[in-house]
């Protein structure tokens, strides 16, 4: 449901729920529509049912981690154009390498700045 007059949705995918409510407060401030899951699958169930313009993807998650999970969402053709940034504690070189490869918009190490989160949200969205 796309009610900002941004009309841009944002899944949020974390599986700390503070972090969930932290990106909820600062996206709904800047009037985007927000989805929040706690967890890979979810996320990937919630793309069938809702369309999204961006996915924010935490890293390091339990059962199925960040890069796992944009593995599965490039796997489907109707998925490949949503961009993907990760939310990330981690910004080894690995990581960065690995989501590289993924085609990912970008990512913002947390704890995040909400400024600097927005601004990078707002370029992709350019």
């Amino acid at each position: 449901m796309k009610n900002s007059k941004n009309d841009k949705t944002i899944l949020v995918v974390d599986d700390d729920v503070m972090n969930l409510k932290v990106a909820r407060f600062i996206l709904e401030q800047a009037d985007y529509s927000v989805i929040t899951v706690a967890s890979g699958m979810e996320c990937l169930m919630t793309l069938k049912s809702e369309q999204v313009d961006l996915i924010l993807l935490d890293v390091e998650m339990p059962i199925m981690n960040g890069l796992q999970t944009l593995e599965r969402i490039r796997e489907y053709r109707e998925y490949e154009k949503i961009p993907v940034m990760f939310l990330t504690a981690d910004a080894s070189k690995d990581t960065v390498m690995n989501a590289g490869k993924l085609e990912v918009a970008g990512y913002v190490k947390k704890p995040y700045v909400p400024q600097e989160l927005l601004e990078r949200i707002e370029k992709i969205f350019e």
